[in-house]
């Protein structure tokens, strides 16, 4: 047999192992598509269904509530949120919660982002020194009983202060660090060239910086309002007149009122307060996202 027959066969042969290897590849990348496609489905499933089974179970009547415990309402009851509202004084807990979840927010923005500011790029004496006590504070347990002290010496109990000044400091660590792993990934040309021009530390962070940190802010304030909005101790230590009350404590105060069993009422509740954040993240959902990725390599 000739050389050019033998290394014809030899390439045939190689040329149906690389299809056979390729076929073999591109089935293993479907399988795995398909499983991580069957998986993203199940969690979606597991964490959807309990918020839309609490809003199907607010719109059922009372019978239904125990005879339909999982399917969707027949008809909608639109007076248990009339009821829900009126019971409950939901109005006043959710201008309280708005008022106290966004103080919150602006206030740890502001205070989280001049910080991070000054501990990633103005590189400080003690810049390391104040990160790393910030990093340390986030797992710090908070001392109640002094708190609630000096709270009380300072007057504020019953009113927002005592809401927002503690939610301000418990959350300024931890927005410092998101802060800070995304500054890390701004080129520091950009604020050297601000100062070149003629801008201030200031005035650079104020130009530069906050108008290129939209994700960063986006996810703090997602996160922040949502651990002040669900806040449930801090409220029930510091307030006394149900005007004053915030949602989680309107909540519950509406759940134990009289003995209530009106369960489709209690949940026409719980879906009312937990409206504002579900509307909140979907409409900065792709600004979270980008907070939490960018900027991760170097955090």
């Amino acid at each position: 047999m000739s050389n050019t027959t033998t290394s014809s066969i030899a390439s045939q042969q190689a040329s149906r192992i690389g299809r056979a290897f390729g076929s073999s590849i591109r089935t293993e990348q479907m399988l795995v598509r398909i499983a991580s496609h069957a998986i993203l489905i199940v969690l979606t499933l597991l964490i959807l269904y309990p918020l839309v089974w609490m809003v199907f179970e607010s719109f059922k009547t009372g019978g239904e509530f125990s005879t339909n415990v999982w399917g969707p309402p027949q008809s909608l009851q639109w007076v248990n949120y009339v009821d829900a509202w009126n019971t409950g004084k939901l109005g006043y807990a959710l201008v309280n919660s708005t008022i106290v979840s966004l103080s919150v927010v602006v206030l740890v923005i502001v205070c989280a982002g001049l910080a991070a500011y000054a501990i990633t790029k103005m590189r400080f004496r003690y810049g390391p020194a104040v990160f790393f006590f910030l990093i340390f504070t986030m797992s710090a347990p908070v001392p109640i009983i002094p708190l609630y002290a000096m709270l009380v010496a300072l007057h504020l109990t019953d009113t927002y202060g005592a809401l927002i000044l503690p939610a301000v400091a418990g959350g300024i660590p931890f927005s410092v660090f998101m802060f800070r792993a995304y500054f890390l990934s701004l080129p520091s040309e950009l604020i050297e060239s601000a100062k070149v021009d003629g801008c201030t530390d200031l005035s650079a962070f104020l130009r530069i910086v906050v108008p290129i940190s939209g994700p960063a802010i986006a996810t703090v304030a997602i996160l922040q309002f949502i651990g002040t909005w669900n806040e449930y101790f801090l409220p029930l230590i510091m307030i006394r007149t149900p005007e004053m009350r915030t949602i989680p404590l309107a909540i519950q105060a509406f759940f134990y009122q009289w003995g209530r069993t009106e369960w489709q009422q209690v949940f026409a509740a719980l879906s009312i307060g937990t409206i504002p954040m579900v509307v909140l993240y979907y409409l900065m959902q792709r600004q979270f996202i980008q907070g939490l990725t960018a900027g991760a390599i170097k955090a």
